[in-house]
Parts: structure tokens; C-alpha cells; sequence
């Protein structure tokens, strides 16, 4: 099977490292385009702890991690990438929502992920997102839950 557009979500834990080793082999092999997509998860009980501008401030702290910990993933594999077309994007809301939307909207032919990660349910064997991104994609799904 060839993949021409994979998507790798990231959520920046180990295994979510190791599922985007994996995206970034499989696009090489494949030389296909690689989408990386990181979803910052919004939780709305989180307003009631914070002043309105403290919660703004976090929002953007939060925003900064992601965009230097996106960074930092993509430099580890420099010279790998940039023999790659490669997209990346921090979107904000449901990861698997997100996921699932970008991966219909970039038209993805397989989608990459980590086995768990830094979810509420991260100690199930496969955790909340996994699941309802393995039941609803329209595409292929790796699972990658160890390494390798």
C-alpha cells in the first residue's frame, strides 16, 4: 500500500514522538507529504479557575509550549524533512475532532498517532482519541504503541 498524504498527530509525549518518527519514515519511503498537526485540547471548566485576563495569558503561554515544542520535534529530524513537502499546524479544540477534520479537509490517505498520550485516559491501552479517530476516519490509521 502507498500513502501519498500522511497526518501525524502530535500531542508531544513519547509516544506521540515515536509515532511521528514513524510518519516522517513513512513519508520518506513513500515520498509522500507529510501533514504534522498538533490540537491544544480547550477545556471549559478551566474558566471558573482563572481571572478573564489570566486565562487569556494562559492560553498563550499554552500556545507558546506547543509552537517551540512543534519546533523542537521538527529540528530533531531536520535533514529528514527537508527532503519532504511538509505542513504544520497547532489548531485548538477536541484533538480527535480536529484530527479527524483536518484529515478529511488535507485529504489524508493515512493518519499517524501515538498509542496514548497526555489525555485524561493516557493509562488506558489505547485512549479516548485513539478510538474515535480509529472508528470515524475515512482513512487508514497507524497506531503506534511502542517503539521501534
Amino acid at each position: 500500500m502507498s500513502f501519498k498524504r500522511i497526518l501525524c498527530a502530535v500531542d508531544f509525549s513519547p509516544r506521540s514522538n515515536q509515532a511521528f518518527d514513524e510518519a516522517v519514515q513513512l513519508a520518506q519511503a513513500n515520498k509522500a507529504k507529510l501533514f504534522i498537526l498538533h490540537a491544544i485540547e480547550v477545556q471549559p471548566l478551566a474558566s471558573g479557575w482563572f481571572e478573564p485576563d489570566g486565562l487569556s495569558d494562559l492560553t498563550l503561554q499554552v500556545e507558546e509550549k506547543a509552537k517551540q515544542s512543534l519546533e523542537a520535534l521538527q529540528n530533531s529530524v531536520a535533514d529528514q524533512l527537508a527532503k519532504l513537502s511538509v505542513h504544520s499546524e497547532i489548531t485548538s479544540g477536541r484533538a480527535f475532532t480536529e484530527i479527524l477534520e483536518n484529515a478529511r479537509v488535507w485529504d489524508a490517505d493515512l493518519i499517524v498517532m501515538g498509542g496514548t498520550g497526555f489525555g485524561a485516559l493516557e493509562d488506558l491501552p489505547l485512549g479516548s482519541t485513539v478510538n474515535r479517530v480509529l472508528n470515524e476516519a475515512d482513512c487508514s490509521v497507524l497506531v503506534v504503541k511502542n517503539g521501534g
